[in-house]
């Protein structure tokens, strides 16, 4: 068994650099990510994993589907397309279908969640 909050705090990070990096369009600051597969690796049809992002905002249109836990910070989720907005803490879940288009908004100085992707 994986206790993913433990596992989230403990883990050491690799840095991906800027979120432009990994395909978002950045809109404000310089958000910086960081993560873990801890399940799964590139190219498996699922990864279950931890991601770390500094403070900023950028735009993502996810070719996956994911459902996540907010470990660490606050964000604010809004949905492009219906102008939905959600704001998170730690505890906190979502999911977001394959095929939306997200504005993330990372309101602390870093925010640290638990994932399953799902491509």
């Amino acid at each position: 068994m994986l206790v993913l909050n433990e596992t989230a705090n403990n883990t050491a990070l690799a840095a991906f650099g800027s979120v432009a990096n990994l395909g978002a369009k950045v809109l404000e600051g310089d958000p910086q990510a960081s993560g873990a597969a801890l399940v799964g690796q590139e190219g498996a049809p699922q990864i279950l994993g931890i991601f770390a992002c500094t403070r900023g905002r950028f735009q993502v249109d996810h070719d996956f589907a994911e459902h996540a836990t907010l470990v660490k910070g606050r964000v604010t989720l809004v949905d492009n397309v219906s102008g939905e907005r959600r704001t998170f803490e730690p505890g906190e879940a979502w999911y977001i279908a394959k095929g939306e288009n997200l504005e993330w908004i990372i309101e602390s100085d870093e925010m640290i969640k638990h994932y399953l992707a799902i491509f």
